[in-house]
């Protein structure tokens, strides 16, 4: 008799859960998507779907347990770690634990473990209350970086240079965290720098990092994330190791990480981390580029809990990420989309606004246009062939 494929639980039916459904599927899982909207593009793909809060663990268990899952995975948004870890130990499926989920979805908690680990942090104080904050940052050498403990994709987030400024952005702050707790720290100028990980076997296998070239009006925001890059204020083994430091200390022991470093040319310093993998296709299309792994079914094999054994490639390839933006307004077209695809090198072109959508000034993340990914053998050809598609797409505003 033929056994039932597994079920696999995926927290989220957005476009970026999409590529793992269909990876699940390719490897001859069924697939369980949940999410708090009733119309996302996965609950079609999916073989069973139910709209349930992806930052409810009570939600999401109870929904895990109707259908029996045989493991439960978030791995492309920050918003269901919790719930995913909550639900596959409740289950006694793997999962990096709650613990550790804590650890990687609390900002505080995050600085906290690495500060307690011997790892360089940047000063900080967590308040629950505007005046509090402002109180805090004035006790701070500024500039300051202010940032709700719990949320993702740089929504809240702002440097902040002017002690005038503080309460527009420590409002901003307070209106993007659901626990209404807010982070203050010290501004860490340097070179920002992404880690990605992978854990499993009881083994740390380092897939990628990237130099982030931030944009100037804000710089909490990236213009270029590039993958490959030699030349770093530290040595690659002090990176390496305090990525490892790091992982130690919050806990994680199984599944992708996404780390963020500042490096000023002494001890890196741990700004953010993420249990889960990086977005704008890092972790499906980059990473195997780059590292020669196959991220997303090793992310599958891990929640499953099948063996999951990889070996990265000795020799990296590069890949670059150039963000597109445009001018404020209503967007009435955008043009040049296919000859940008068409370019040797380009491997997405990837539009987060449409036609009849606004735009202004550039508060996180989700606001630029869109990016282009491409990749290469070398830095030099990835940059390149993206600045060049780049230069094809325009938005025309009305």
């Amino acid at each position: 008799m033929q056994s039932t494929p597994l079920l696999l639980h995926v927290l989220g039916a957005g476009p970026w859960q999409l590529a793992t459904m269909r990876m699940a599927r390719e490897m001859g899982c069924r697939v369980l998507a949940t999410d708090g909207s009733a119309d996302k593009a996965g609950f079609a793909l999916a073989d069973l779907h139910e709209v349930a809060d992806i930052t409810d663990p009570a939600a999401t268990l109870a929904a895990a347990r109707r259908h029996r899952v045989d493991g439960v995975l978030c791995d492309t948004t920050d918003n269901g770690v919790l719930a995913a870890a909550f639900t596959a130990a409740e289950l006694g499926l793997p999962g990096i634990g709650p613990e550790a989920a804590r650890n990687c979805t609390d900002k505080a908690r995050m600085t906290a473990c690495a500060a307690a680990a011997g790892l360089r942090v940047p000063l900080s104080a967590q308040a629950a209350d505007v005046q509090a904050a402002q109180r805090a940052a004035l006790a701070l050498p500024g500039p300051w970086v202010v940032k709700p403990v719990d949320n993702q994709s740089g929504r809240g987030v702002a440097v902040v240079r002017d002690v005038a400024a503080l309460p527009t952005a420590l409002a901003e702050a307070f209106r993007h965290s659901r626990r209404h707790e807010v982070l203050v720290q010290e501004f860490v100028a340097g070179v920002e720098v992404i880690v990605d990980s992978l854990v499993c076997d009881n083994e740390l296998h380092v897939l990628g990092v990237a130099a982030k070239l931030p944009y100037a009006d804000n710089p909490t925001v990236s213009q270029r994330i590039t993958y490959g890059v030699a030349a770093l204020p530290v040595t690659m083994d002090a990176l390496t190791e305090a990525n490892a430091q790091l992982l130690r200390a919050l806990g994680v022991k199984q599944g992708l990480v996404h780390a963020e470093f500042m490096l000023d040319g002494r001890a890196p310093v741990p700004i953010d981390v993420a249990a889960r993998g990086g977005g704008v296709h890092i972790y499906p299309v980059v990473l195997p580029h780059v590292s020669g792994v196959d991220a997303m079914r090793a992310a599958i094999e891990l929640a499953l809990g099948r063996p999951c054994h990889v070996q990265p490639r000795p020799a990296r390839r590069a890949a670059n990420i150039e963000f597109l933006r445009a001018g404020s307004g209503r967007i009435a077209a955008i043009r040049g989309v296919q000859a940008a695809r068409d370019l040797p090198g380009v491997a997405v072109v990837h539009l987060n606004l449409g036609p009849g959508d606004d735009i202004g000034h550039l508060q996180h993340k989700d606001q630029r246009l869109g990016h282009i990914v491409t990749l290469a053998n070398t830095v030099e050809e990835a940059v390149d062939a993206g600045q060049r598609a780049a230069r094809l797409v325009h938005a025309e505003m009305q």
